[in-house]
């Protein structure tokens, strides 16, 4: 008995010393940007002739791919230029297409981008062959277009 006194004592002194705080407290900012900021990854992916020791799977492997950016904020569009790295594999120069790269941006403070229609997710490879569309949304609600193309693969 005097064990279930004591746990409801603790809890009455628990709720009471809590407070409900509603004013003075900092207002947070409101991030207002929807852009593009930065191109921050070109990849090409392949399935490697390597097989792993432990599953006996064959080695997916990345190739960072050597890229310049140009970003128009006022058009809402980035524009890509890519070329091979020196370590890129020959014998998959043949494979190498803007129709299987994988793209990632940065994108402003607390914002979110989301493909529209057929375009490719970011961070998986890809269709790149067209411009594609996406829709960067503030943390505030305001929405941005953005195209992102790329306009030149060098092998």
């Amino acid at each position: 008995m005097k064990r279930v006194i004591y746990h409801l004592f603790l809890a009455i002194c628990l709720f009471s010393m809590t407070s409900c705080l509603t004013g003075g407290l900092e207002d947070l900012p409101v991030y207002e940007d929807a852009n593009i900021t930065s191109v921050s990854a070109v990849q090409y992916r392949y399935i490697s002739d390597e097989k792993s020791p432990a599953s006996g799977e064959y080695l997916v492997k990345n190739v960072n791919m050597t890229y310049t950016s140009e970003i128009d904020v006022d058009a809402g569009l980035v524009q890509i230029s890519v070329s091979t790295p020196d370590n890129f594999p020959a014998e998959e120069l043949g494979n190498l297409s803007t129709e299987n790269l994988l793209i990632a941006v940065s994108i402003s403070t607390a914002a979110r981008i989301t493909p529209e229609t057929n375009s490719p997710k970011l961070g998986v490879p890809g269709d790149w062959s067209k411009p594609n569309q996406y829709v960067v949304e503030a943390a505030n609600g305001t929405k941005k277009n953005w195209t992102i193309e790329i306009v030149s693969l060098k092998k």
